[in-house]
């Protein structure tokens, strides 16, 4: 059961990494921007900016993560962050409830959205992965 919950955690965290967006440490002030920062974050491997992109919860989930394959959780975050897509995913609705959105996005070539959760923490919106 652990290893299922490790591998679904792990996959949900590539999914999300390798079609969302990112970038350089800056509070963002929409889950839009959040996406397109956390994006170039992760197009840079640039780990601080995702850390400050990524929800507290989430990242003690990451962190949980990397301690069990034995890996710091930088060195976990900037392996999760390969196979970025070229190009910037297509974004679609965003819907804002209270300090909880969904952001709708959609790959270069894809035929469904996809949905990206966020949260509102220290006064920006960062990803939550659940």
């Amino acid at each position: 059961m652990k290893i299922r919950q490790t591998t679904a955690l792990l996959i949900t965290v590539l999914i999300i990494i390798t079609q969302a967006a990112c970038g350089g440490g800056k509070k963002a002030s929409t889950p839009t921007e959040a996406f397109k920062l956390f994006y170039e974050a992760t197009k840079k491997k640039d780990v601080a900016a995702l850390k400050s992109l990524i929800s507290k919860k989430t990242l003690t989930a990451m962190e949980t993560q990397a301690k069990s394959n034995n890996k710091a959780l930088d060195d976990y975050l900037v392996q999760a962050s390969g196979g970025v897509p070229p190009t910037m995913p297509q974004t679609g609705a965003e819907k804002i409830d209270g300090d909880e959105a969904t952001l709708e996005f959609k790959r270069e070539g894809a035929a469904t959205w996809s949905t990206a959760s966020f949260v509102k923490e220290d006064g920006g919106w960062k990803m939550n992965f659940k």
